[in-house]
């Protein structure tokens, strides 16, 4: 049988790329249509084919199957109707945009990218391909067409293994057959797979930005039963230990609690880090256990001492055997959280740790707020463990029946405890030396691209050369309507800005002694920004700050629970501060009862940070900077220095009247002509300048200099990775000083500002 019979020889394309829409021209407008602008095109159109098409003999049950359930279910909203190649019309398939699944392909292609030859297929020019291999190609230009349409091509031997590969990859998540986050992946009968990317001006495949994960052919570790595999390569026999040794300690622990038990141990499979696990599972958790596999995923270099021991995760597949132990939720949680509280003292400091957490979330109330539509698994744990510590220690005897009726959702009645106190926070002292910052912005939305992926390792280094020595991070939440609230959501999936991918980067920070900055952000919907965010009664008004509350509170317990050394509470939310800073003085009370470190608020330029009202509760002033420094159309850098100098003695007089240091919690400009009129605008039609970049912040550092009581500042912003958009960079028209003469003057000023 031939594989993909009817692929024609590859034809590299060479349709331009601009990621950004340029000012518009005759020539540009003549040009064909972009990747992206037909992708996009293809994303909207609300009419779509699934067409299959098999050689003989590859039966079409289960794909046909398979495809009618996706199109019931109409991914992104639209009408998909399941079609075979060989019911349409030869002419057909030029005339739309459509995903071709199937083991081969109908003729008269005019370009493919899959090489053919006697016994050999290699795809892209770079990769061979095997006979039990699948190749998603979700956007390609419809090689049938003359027109503006594209293609997808699911494409394997059998297509049995189509439908395996994509219900493993989305089931559920059909929308990511329209809005993939790779060009093409290629997976193996092995386990490896190969992700790779478009160069960003053409159609061709870029093999630089390829991304290989490897499976293991051999356990590196099998002992009485625990069976132990690596993922991606080497591992040093101390990481096996790490993970072996507590494992085998919680087994023990369980059976001599609960006998009839069965002593199995999951299968382990430890990766290097966390770009690797969460590009496997999709999930950036370094500890996951998948009960239907009944395996325990495990990124050992990511885990401090004792974190493997007391997670809920690690010591559920030793409960599997009770009733619901499988079940998702509360159940799970709570019978571990009783089987440990038995036998605390073995766990030692990071269970007592959690512990205090625990009672310090209770202490404010937050445990009693009803779970957001996206809950905090800080919050989620702490219920857990309050839980089972109100049943009290239990005589071993008695406890199965306790985690029994847990399980069951029969509660037993809590013990009349008293579950002590938690001790008093350790608080973090303000740093003595000047924070020269930057923003760390999460572009990448592939994982190995964003905040928890390698690449964070040279960007960061390269703004170790700006003599950079602190790091603000913002993951972002989401508003759809700024005058409806709503549960704030907490990002969980793989390349978003996840917990884990966000501890990354502040764990990066610290291994550089940087002063690490949290800042937590809302991204508003329908053109709007955080200070548009207002409603029209209080009972809105009660909604929003509990929501906020719960959201900011997370935040506050990953902070504490994972030394992050400041936290900014809020960013320009400009009508909840000036109308309720009652409210605010109340998130800074429960803040400081779970958080140690150092608080501020970043307040937008203007009416905020004018009117604002609760300095005193804070530990720094906050102020998001985007005053002008000159309306002129050539002004002297004496006056732009002038005009810098004037809004800074504004802030300092701030800073000095409530005795608080100044941090600029964000400030920056454009690469535009006139850079220093408004700061904060959209690019628009200005045209690219690095000199008035420039210019401006030698004015800013100039300004800065002579105002002492500026203590930090927080340049917006750097990309979590380097070589952004091809790298052009150093000629876009954004705020980022990287590969611009702004980037010579930020490492003059920061390599003396002490």
């Amino acid at each position: 049988m031939r594989l993909f019979s009817g692929l024609l020889a590859f034809l590299s394309f060479t349709i331009l790329l601009n990621c950004s829409k340029p000012i518009a021209t005759t020539e540009e407008a003549e040009a064909p249509p972009t990747r992206r602008e037909l992708t996009r095109k293809a994303m909207r159109a609300s009419v779509w084919k699934f067409v299959y098409c098999l050689e003989p003999g590859d039966d079409e049950g289960e794909l046909v199957s398979f495809l009618e359930e996706v199109a019931a279910a109409q991914p992104f909203g639209k009408r998909i109707e399941v079609i075979n190649c060989d019911d349409m019309e030869k002419d057909s398939l030029g005339t739309t945009s459509f995903s071709l699944f199937g083991s081969r392909m109908p003729t008269d292609a005019r370009e493919l990218p899959l090489k053919m030859g006697e016994g050999e297929k290699v795809f892209a020019g770079h990769h061979s391909l095997h006979k039990e291999d699948v190749l998603l190609l979700p956007y390609y230009k419809n090689p049938w067409s003359e027109g503006n349409a594209v293609a997808a091509f699911y494409l394997a031997e059998k297509s049995n293994n189509i439908v395996s590969v994509l219900k493993q990859e989305i089931q559920g998540n059909w929308d990511k057959l329209f809005w993939p986050n790779w060009a093409y992946e290629i997976h193996r009968e092995n386990g490896d797979r190969i992700y790779g990317s478009f160069a960003d001006t053409t159609w061709a495949f870029d093999h630089t930005k390829d991304v290989e994960l490897k499976a293991p052919n051999e356990p590196v570790f099998s002992e009485d039963g625990l069976i132990v595999y690596a993922y991606d390569g080497a591992v040093r026999p101390e990481e096996i230990t790490a993970v072996t040794e507590p494992l085998q300690q919680i087994q023990t622990l369980v059976a001599s609690l609960l006998p009839a038990t069965k002593q199995v141990y999951p299968e382990v499979r430890l990766y290097p880090n966390l770009e690797r696990i969460g590009l496997r599972q999709g999930n950036m958790n370094p500890i996951q256990f998948d009960p239907e596999e009944n395996i325990l995923h495990v990124v050992p270099t990511f885990l401090k001492a004792g974190d493997l021991l007391v997670d809920i995760q690690t010591w559920l597949p030793f409960l599997a055997d009770l009733p619901r132990a499988q079940v998702q939720g509360e159940f799970q949680r709570e019978a571990v959280a009783v089987v440990q509280q038995q036998v605390a003292e073995q766990l030692g400091q990071a269970h007592k740790a959690r512990f205090h957490q625990a009672l310090r979330l209770h202490e404010i109330g937050i445990l009693a707020l009803p779970n957001q539509d996206d809950p905090s698994d800080y919050i989620l744990e702490a219920k857990a463990r309050i839980a089972a510590a109100m049943v009290g220690l239990l005589p071993a005897d008695k406890l199965p029946a306790a985690i029994a009726g847990y399980i069951a959702g029969k509660k037993l009645p809590p013990k009349k405890t008293d579950l002590g106190n938690a001790p008093t926070l350790a608080s973090k002292t303000m740093p003595e030396n000047k924070l020269a910052g930057m923003t760390f912005a999460h572009e990448g939305y592939r994982v190995h691209n964003g905040y928890g992926g390698e690449k964070i390792k040279p960007s960061l280094d390269s703004l170790s050369q700006l003599n950079v020595n602190s790091l603000a991070i913002v993951p972002y939440t989401f508003m759809r309507d700024p005058f409806k609230p709503t549960t704030l959501f907490i990002p969980q999936g793989a390349g978003s800005e996840n917990d884990w991918a966000t501890i990354c980067s502040a764990r990066e920070a610290e291994s550089r002694n940087w002063f690490s900055l949290l800042k937590p952000q809302i991204w508003v919907g329908g053109g709007h920004w955080p200070g548009s965010v207002d409603f029209e009664n209080e009972e809105d008004w009660d909604a929003f700050f509990q929501n906020y509350t719960y959201w900011i509170v997370h935040y506050a317990a990953l902070a504490e629970r994972h030394g992050i050394d400041g936290l900014v509470l809020g960013t320009e939310l400009v009508n909840t501060t000036v109308k309720h800073p009652d409210q605010w003085r109340e998130i800074i009370r429960k803040v400081r009862t779970v958080y140690g470190g150092q608080l501020t608020y970043a307040a937008n330029w203007g009416e905020e940070f004018e009117k604002f009202a609760f300095w005193d509760d804070l530990d720094a002033i906050g102020l998001n900077s985007y005053y002008p420094i000159s309306t002129g159309d050539a002004p002297s850098d004496t006056e732009l220095e002038a005009g810098a100098k004037r809004w800074l003695d504004m802030a300092a007089e701030v800073s000095r009247k409530h005795n608080k240091p100044l941090w600029l919690t964000e400030v920056g400009y454009r690469s535009v002509e006139k850079a220093w009129v408004q700061p904060h605008e959209e690019a628009g039609e200005k045209a690219f300048s690095a000199i008035d970049q420039a210019r401006c912040y030698q004015a800013l550092w100039t300004a800065a200099g002579k105002t002492p009581e500026l203590k930090g500042a927080f340049i917006w912003k750097w990309p979590s990775y380097i070589g952004y958009d091809g790298g052009r960079r150093a000629t876009g028209r954004g705020f980022t000083p990287g590969g611009k003469v702004a980037a010579d003057r930020l490492a003059d000023f920061y390599g003396i500002w002490e």
